[in-house]
């Protein structure tokens, strides 16, 4: 048997093939730009179809597919009519449209209450805020609605004609029951809205259907989940206590817990719950705005990507870095502050500098304070009786030796590298081949698919303490600078 596993974003999309017995047969990526209309930017589903599709038949040209399982970005989703004519593209979270909205819910429904029902604060971001957004503003379009998909479901609806969504990413619709399981008839009702509008929801991992006839005999669909689920499956993340560290543009930690929590302030605080693809889990999404985006900063804008000739620029700084404390503070909101504090006004700082301060220490600093940003989330949510054991590091900045060692120091937990930086892929397999017979439960899957490369071990002497406890107290200080 072998696994095609697709992961949609908002600009790229990608798969993997695996066998059954772990192996990575295919790789494909392809980028698309934004769809454009009135001024403004939407997630392109046309082309996203076009990348999938030939994708899929580049693959199966090679090699026999068992099964296809999808992951994707959350939030965003196309709204159609009864014959499935598109009314609405799908908005970007970042999208400010439903602002006026998601207070409107706070309001009629009650912040708290639907943190403990949905699992996030009422936001903008969030699909339900968007969709009131259309049925005020444009309630001409609204009238046709009949069906709402996340990127998902949508997908795998156009692949089988079934509509499914897994738990996870309907809590990215902030209209999902999440101890439930269904969409809230409470919430929705207050806005004369059915849950009818929405897709069925199941268990990642359950299966789907058969592919139409048009994509090959004998296909299978296997649910996914959001990317983030998916990338913490890949990363072998299966029980409490341990979680997936996401190094990208934007820094993602995605840990795991038994117990729903109950304390609303963490909803006011940015962080959501969300149903995890193991039985009776939940997890939470822990964000820092800015991860590689400041490296590149760094690299680009400062040192003009300078490395001496026939050098990496990379090597070329880590390879003069040492493992202990630069002295410098760099507070990582060039984007703004995520969790916990959820200031888009913050901005970043940098303290200590000299003019004895070198190249690679002011990169080094960037690296601590990407780390101890994430160490304080840690901290935070521990308040709300989340722990963390050890750490998976996944994404661009896995590839880099020295940001994980220093990255274990200061969150003193082990953490460990992957053999690829797709886990999302490698979730989707470990889903599939489960729903398909090929494992008995995801902990054998696990076994089979998840491979570590490197451990790093946190330093016995705890050299960063006395400099995180500096670093906490900068934000405190200097907001009202903003």
């Amino acid at each position: 048997m072998n696994f095609l596993s697709i992961d949609i974003g908002t600009t790229g999309c990608k798969c993997q093939l695996f066998s059954d017995a772990g192996e990575i047969l295919e790789y494909r990526f392809s980028e698309y730009p934004f769809l454009k209309r009135d001024g403004r930017n939407y997630v392109n589903i046309h082309k996203i179809y076009d990348c999938l599709r030939e994708m899929f038949f580049s693959v199966k040209e090679k090699h026999a597919i068992t099964s296809v399982a999808i992951s994707s970005l959350g939030e965003s989703f196309v709204l159609l009519d009864e014959e499935d004519n598109i009314l609405f593209y799908p908005m970007l979270y970042t999208d400010e449209r439903g602002e006026a909205e998601a207070e409107e819910i706070k309001a009629r429904f009650g912040e708290d209450k639907a943190f403990l029902v949905t699992g996030v604060s009422p936001h903008s971001m969030y699909s339900l805020s968007k969709l009131l957004y259309i049925k005020t503003h444009h309630p001409d379009i609204f009238a046709k609605a009949k069906k709402v998909m996340l990127m998902g479901d949508y997908f795998g609806y156009l692949l089988t004609g079934e509509r499914v969504i897994d738990y996870a990413l309907a809590a990215r619709t902030g209209a999902f029951d999440i101890e439930k399981m269904e969409f809230s008839e409470e919430l929705l009702s207050l806005f004369d809205l059915s849950p009818d509008l929405f897709s069925t929801p199941q268990r990642a991992g359950s299966v789907v259907g058969r592919l139409k006839e048009e994509w090959g005999r004998d296909i299978t669909l296997v649910l996914g989940s959001h990317d983030q689920i998916c990338t913490a499956l890949g990363a072998g993340v299966l029980s409490a206590g341990e979680a997936v560290d996401g190094l990208g543009t934007v820094e993602c930690i995605t840990t795991v817990f038994e117990k729903k929590p109950t304390d609303v302030e963490m909803g006011r605080q940015g962080y959501c719950v969300v149903p995890y693809a193991t039985d009776g889990n939940y997890c939470t999404y822990i964000l820092n705005f800015s991860c590689g985006s400041i490296v590149n900063w760094v690299r680009k804008k400062i040192m003009h990507g300078y490395a001496p000739e026939g050098e990496n620029f990379f090597s070329y700084m880590e390879k003069k870095m040492k493992r202990t404390p630069t002295g410098i503070l760099t507070l990582p909101y060039f984007s703004g502050a995520s969790t916990p504090y959820q200031d888009l006004s913050a901005r970043g700082v940098i303290l200590g500098l000299s003019s004895e301060s070198e190249d690679y220490e002011l990169y080094q600093s960037v690296l601590e304070g990407t780390s101890m940003e994430m160490r304080f989330n840690l901290d935070v949510v521990r308040e709300y009786g989340l722990s963390l054991s050890s750490l998976v590091a996944t994404g661009g900045g896995a590839n880099s030796d020295m940001w994980l060692a220093i990255k274990s120091d200061i969150m003193r937990v082990p953490v460990r590298a992957l053999r690829s930086s797709e886990g999302g892929l490698c979730g989707l397999a470990m889903l599939s081949a489960v729903a398909m017979g090929s494992e008995t439960d995801l902990y054998c899957a696990k076994e089979r698919f998840v491979c570590y490369e490197k451990t790093f071990t946190p330093a016995p002497d705890a050299p960063y303490e006395t400099q995180y406890e500096k670093y906490k107290k900068i934000y405190p200080q200097v907001k009202e600078f903003y």
